[in-house]
């Protein structure tokens, strides 16, 4: 018997298909795109930045009396938050509660990438407390500043935290480099306070030392700022001094401010945080929040506070304001008096 002749092909499997002529083919058999057509490149997501600020399911109390009540709060790098509310509403809470100075008892509170407070899973050491507390601004009622140091020289502490080495040792005996006693020099003068610069803090006025205190943010240089109503006691031109150096000192960092102002409002926030009884009533851009919206934020306070009152059982005491008499933040013409 003779042998079939070859057809010169090699044996295919069955169900393959061959690639066509011109195409390359990989080794999983799958045709490759021919030469010169580049395929479309692969675009990664980005990622999204981590919130400077998240908390979840936050209580502060004080024996029986809850503080402060948050069931959840985000806030992102870059972001201008103003908080309002009548007086006892949580604002001031909350600020000292994201600083560290005050601890929840339930929740989770991070800040800056890092989790504080007694609830943490792992607590911070004494050298990662050090290091937040470096990347955190802050402008409180009490401002902290050193009353028998000069203006200068309290400006100047706010640089402490970014000095390393020999310079740090210097800056703790107050010895500076003279470009940053020209640092410290510029801030008081952006604020009005050039011929303030050598006198003690004691012998400033309550405004005074308000400046002084957010002038030493500008030395600091964090990457979040907590103030706590840092125009209280200042005139017209002096709260838009104050804004103008808060808002540059931000720069692209997180800025959070307890506001009682609704003209400031537009000048340092671009959302707004409505707090009464220690809770977020409503979080909106600042666009949304108008003068009828923030009557009912006192409106809503007042009911509050009564059922407060009635929950725990203390008596008024004779002559007391009604708890619906708190001062409105936005119309001092519409207050009412008892």
């Amino acid at each position: 018997m003779s042998a079939r002749p070859s057809t010169g092909n090699a044996s295919v499997p069955t169900g393959h298909v061959p690639a066509p002529v011109g195409r390359a083919q990989s080794p999983a058999g799958h045709a490759q795109p021919p030469a010169g057509h580049a395929q479309p490149p692969v675009r990664d997501t980005p990622a999204r930045p981590d919130p400077v600020i998240r908390l979840d399911q936050v209580q502060v109390r004080v024996g029986p009396h809850a503080l402060l009540q948050v069931e959840g709060l985000t806030i992102a790098p870059g972001e201008r938050v103003a908080v309002v509310g009548p007086n006892g509403a949580g604002k001031s809470t909350l600020l000292r509660l994201l600083s560290g100075a005050v601890a929840t008892r339930q929740g989770s509170v991070r800040v800056l990438g890092r989790e504080i407070g007694p609830q943490a899973r792992v607590p911070l050491t004494r050298v990662q407390w050090r290091a937040l507390r470096a990347e955190l601004g802050l402008v409180m009622q009490g401002l902290h500043l050193v009353p028998r140091l000069t203006a200068r020289e309290n400006v100047l502490i706010g640089g402490l935290a970014r000095l390393r080495g020999l310079d740090a040792w210097r800056g703790w005996v107050r010895w500076h480099r003279p470009e940053v006693r020209a640092q410290a020099d510029a801030a008081l003068d952006a604020l009005g306070l050039s011929a303030r610069a050598g006198t003690r803090a004691d012998r400033l006025s309550g405004g005074e030392r308000q400046k002084v205190g957010v002038a030493r943010l500008r030395l600091q240089q964090p990457r979040l700022i907590l103030a706590d109503e840092p125009t209280s006691a200042l005139d017209p031109h002096a709260v838009r001094q104050v804004c103008a150096v808060l808002r540059d000192t931000a720069g692209a960092g997180t800025l959070v401010s307890v506001l009682h102002q609704r003209e400031v409002l537009p000048q340092l926030a671009t959302r707004v945080i409505g707090m009464a009884g220690g809770r977020i009533v409503w979080d909106l851009p600042i666009d949304a929040v108008d003068d009828a919206r923030l009557d009912g934020l006192y409106r809503l306070s007042g009911a509050c506070r009564a059922e407060a009152t009635a929950t725990s059982h203390v008596p008024d005491p004779v002559g007391a304001r009604p708890a619906n008499a708190a001062r409105p933040i936005v119309h001092p013409s519409k207050e009412s008096h008892p």
